[in-house]
């Protein structure tokens, strides 16, 4: 049986290292970097079964993982799936079984988008930034700043609320490491300025030389062109809580039932 997953975060790195283990034909489809959005990540705490690590840490033993399993990588992107064919940009792909585990995408506000220094993921920051403002007050805009102070970054996180959802260590230790936040301070517009980045809010204006957009993610199933039935939506692509051990038990489960469905049939 031929198995396409769409994706090589931790969901889809553990289907394939599954499906390989019962000797099934695995191509994963991966469009940037094997690991997914764990790779942002300043510390991985919440896995009993490993060590507190950094996401890149993680990252890398998943991707020595899923190398090892000898599945196919195919390094382009998804651009649709109907039914059982995939279509990337350089071709279209029949299987049996198609498994999307195909992550999240950013909350954008295409406005603020005035330059390549405004990003919506940790790894896409320059290198050897010295400022950096971040516009949200979740865990991912909590754990990269600590994260960009780590390399010595003056940081601000912007919230537009009173409220803050990151977990209270998070916040704890960025109150304590010197992080500057904003509280009730959205930010109304940003322009490019002779030292990168020029932020508003109507308390005045900041120069920063990145901004780090971190105000929600949606499932990213956008090239998905059929019904939902015949195809197997696991991780954050299915919605919900956004665990990586969840994301990772849903993998299983599918490939438990594919598993299944083969010795059936």
């Amino acid at each position: 049986m031929r198995v396409a997953i769409v994706g090589a975060g931790p969901a889809g790195i553990t289907a394939a290292v599954f499906l390989k283990r019962y000797d099934f034909d695995v191509t994963v489809f991966e469009k940037e970097e094997i690991g997914g959005l764990i790779r942002n990540a300043w510390r991985i705490e919440n896995l009993p079964i490993i060590s507190p690590c950094s996401g890149e840490e993680l990252a890398e033993v998943l991707k020595a993982r899923l190398l090892e399993s000898n599945a196919t990588l195919v390094f382009e992107e998804v651009v649709s799936v109907d039914r059982n064919l995939l279509k990337t940009k350089l071709g279209t792909f029949e299987f049996d079984k198609i498994i999307v585990a195909s992550g999240t995408v950013p909350r954008r506000i295409e406005e603020f988008e005035v330059d390549e220094n405004v990003v919506y993921e940790f790894r896409k920051l320059p290198k050897r930034l010295r400022t950096l403002a971040i516009y949200g007050a979740g865990d991912v805009a909590f754990d990269g700043a600590l994260k960009a102070r780590e390399f010595g970054v003056d940081v601000h996180i912007f919230n537009r609320s009173n409220t803050i959802k990151a977990l209270p260590r998070l916040v704890s230790l960025a109150r304590n490491s010197g992080i500057v936040y904003h509280e009730q301070e959205p930010i109304i517009a940003v322009e490019r300025s002779c030292n990168g980045l020029r932020i508003w809010t109507e308390k005045g204006s900041y120069d920063f030389e990145g901004l780090l957009i971190c105000i929600g993610r949606i499932p990213n199933v956008s090239f998905i062109r059929t019904s939902l039935e015949g195809l197997e939506v696991v991780g954050d692509a299915r919605g919900g809580f956004r665990q990586i051990a969840i994301a990772m038990g849903q993998a299983i489960e599918v490939c438990m039932k594919i598993v299944e469905e083969r010795c059936l049939s």
